[in-house]
């Protein structure tokens, strides 16, 4: 095997502490203020987010997971692959202008969904709910996400060769988290602890792929948010699972081979039904 555990692991850090928060950073300064309708359509999509992680805690409460798979679960359902994924597509099928009502989704996938599963992870771990959500705000995606939006909300931009050289980086994480996702794949169950339970993988898919795109395209069409953003949302909702969850878990050592087989199986799933969904939205 060309590549090993340790190898993997050194992967997933630079993604953790470089790739992804340079993407972030690098993206959402430039989306802009949003305005009124649209605001009330960002704020239907976060909720959407959120009660499909509570839904998943209280799935996982009825099923008997561990809260580690609780966690992860929660997390793998609602943190989709938005901003390396979702928003190409989107702007393939609806048009360039979506890329700036979809920064706001991307926004909120990676500062309240993603801030909600590290504290989750982080509960998971042993640590105290108010001391899992403190340390969320510090983890360095989180904390790239939030930077980036308070760029774009104030209308400031990076000092020039700053932004070159985060835009340099940009682009890098989500090619180097894949490396290390099929490596964890491919270790030994020894070698990355023990096998998951499909029971959580299977059902935070069927969140990921069904239950919270219906919900999205339900809820967000209640708000006056433009035709497109509600379009875009709709898609967006129905990516898989982000790369990031598989990163999160592993940095936390909560549910990471779970979180790497979520997010294998809704990527390979999706193949499918995120092109089923894009026809029916463009229909």
């Amino acid at each position: 095997m060309l590549l090993d555990g340790r190898m993997a692991q050194g992967l997933s850090a630079y993604v953790y502490w470089i790739g992804f928060p340079a993407l972030l950073v690098h993206s959402l300064s430039r989306m802009g203020r949003p305005d009124h309708d649209l605001t009330l359509g960002l704020a239907a999509y976060a909720a959407c987010l959120a009660a499909i992680m509570a839904l998943m805690i209280g799935v996982g409460l009825a099923l008997r997971w561990n809260r580690g798979e609780r966690a992860g679960a929660a997390m793998a359902a609602g943190v989709g692959n938005s901003a390396f994924l979702g928003l190409p597509v989107a702007a393939a099928v609806f048009g360039p202008e979506v890329a700036r009502v979809g920064a706001g989704m991307v926004a909120i996938d990676f500062v309240l969904a993603t801030a909600l599963g590290v504290a989750l992870l982080g509960w998971a771990g042993g640590r105290s709910v108010w001391r899992s959500t403190m340390q969320a705000f510090r983890n360095p995606i989180v904390a790239a996400a939030l930077f980036g939006t308070a760029l774009a909300l104030l209308g400031l931009q990076l000092p020039g060769v700053l932004d070159r050289a985060v835009g340099a980086a940009a682009p890098s994480g989500s090619p180097v988290a894949l490396v290390a996702l099929g490596v964890v794949l491919g270790l030994p169950a020894e070698a990355d602890g023990a096998p998951p339970r499909w029971s959580p993988v299977a059902v935070a898919a069927i969140a990921k792929l069904l239950v919270l795109p219906v919900l999205v395209w339900f809820v967000v069409g209640l708000t006056p948010a433009p035709a497109t953003f509600h379009l875009a949302a709709t898609l967006l909702a129905a990516t898989p699972t982000a790369v990031n969850v598989f990163i999160q878990t592993r940095a936390y050592g909560v549910f990471a081979r779970g979180g790497a087989r979520t997010v294998a199986l809704t990527t390979a799933i999706a193949c499918v039904t995120l092109s089923a969904v894009a026809v029916w939205l463009k229909a």
